[in-house]
């Protein structure tokens, strides 16, 4: 069949907006057609060069959209049902899936790598070439087959454009506080940045009942987004001393560091209290490396761990979500950003690499 998709050509080039052959649905798959793909910050690395991918390939795996056909072994998916777009199939074979974590399957990991599905192929095609897959999705494209584990029930009540969030960003930053940092109530909590997955760990901090929620980013318009969102407090880079010292002379109990970058890890880190947790949320550029001090951990007793996909599998996770979202406690409206047509992602692209404090999204 045919659809409509963006491809990505390479560093600096523009997204190519065009027809390309997608594969019918097999007996495991269903065919979505995607209503809503939030830019999210892998595809954003992609775009710069800072990881090496496939190409050509379709960006996206931040979605929602409505199933349009089924496979003949489908019977948890009907025609017309609302989904919400995960990026993490379970492979069911390997330790990290059988212990409830697919985001760390390496099954998972080595077709993110190679730009495809779980089993090589693709299913995407453009004058006979193969087109890669973005995150083993490629959701920026009008029509979308994928394996029904991707295809995460929805709902009727919760728009679209909304609903894409919940496929990575609110799963990853929420999930990342309830699910990996724990906060108890009343702790002290930083988050450092307020793009897309910072303003979602200060909604989980705020869940999870943290007193103080501390939201730390050069721009202001995302701490006034994090501040509306539940941080009591906010701060630049530069302000963030003069804040902590009063609110947590001693340091936090949590510090989430949603950037990635090895010099926002350090800030996480060294504003972290003795015996506190620093949990590294946001994903680095290929071969940034970090300088730890031992002391860090022997003389302080520091924790340091990671979060891949919010620490949870999806399919347990996204239900849990859904009932903050229904009952008002997880906000998703607010984070929705500028909306862009798919002819225009190029702008999509360009207001999201600028800094933009709700999450830009593209209406395919």
């Amino acid at each position: 069949m045919k659809t409509r998709a963006a491809l990505f050509h390479g560093a600096g080039q523009p997204l190519e907006v065009r027809e390309i052959d997608l594969r019918e649905p097999r007996p495991h798959e269903v065919l979505v057609r995607v209503r809503a793909v939030g830019l999210c910050g892998t595809d954003l690395h992609v775009v710069k060069g800072d990881w090496d991918r496939p190409k050509p390939m379709v960006l996206g795996h931040e979605g929602a959209g409505t199933v349009e056909a089924v496979g003949d072994d489908i019977d948890s998916l009907d025609v017309g049902d609302t989904v919400v777009l995960s990026w993490a199939p379970s492979c069911g074979r390997c330790a990290d899936c059988r212990r409830g974590r697919p985001a760390a399957c390496i099954e998972l990991q080595r077709a993110i790598g190679a730009g495809a599905l779980l089993d090589g192929t693709t299913g995407m095609e453009a004058d006979g070439e193969i087109v890669y897959r973005g995150t083993a999705t490629g959701a920026l494209s009008q029509l979308l087959t994928i394996d029904a584990d991707v295809a995460l029930p929805l709902g009727d009540d919760v728009p679209l454009e909304q609903a894409a969030l919940l496929g990575c960003a609110a799963l990853t930053g929420v999930g990342a506080v309830l699910f990996q940092a724990r906060p108890e109530p009343g702790s002290v909590v930083l988050v450092v940045g307020a793009g897309g997955v910072g303003q979602f760990c200060v909604q989980g901090a705020r869940i999870a009942g943290s007193t103080e929620i501390v939201c730390v980013d050069p721009l202001e318009a995302r701490l006034e987004q994090a501040k509306r969102l539940g941080a009591t407090r906010t701060a630049t880079p530069d302000e963030l001393p003069e804040t902590l010292r009063e609110v947590a002379p001693d340091g936090v109990d949590v510090a989430l560091d949603a950037v990635g970058a090895p010099e926002t890890t350090e800030l996480a880190l060294r504003w972290t209290r003795n015996g506190g947790r620093t949990v590294l949320v946001g994903l680095p550029a290929a071969g940034e490396r970090l300088d730890l001090d031992p002391a860090e951990f022997v003389r302080r007793e520091k924790n340091l761990t990671g979060s891949m996909y919010g620490s949870e599998d999806p399919r347990r996770a996204l239900p849990l979500l859904l009932e903050h979202v229904r009952s008002g406690a997880l906000e998703l409206e607010p984070l929705v950003g500028p909306t862009f047509p798919l002819d225009d992602v190029n702008e999509a692209v360009d207001v999201s690499l600028a800094g933009s404090p709700g999450r830009v999204v593209v209406l395919p």
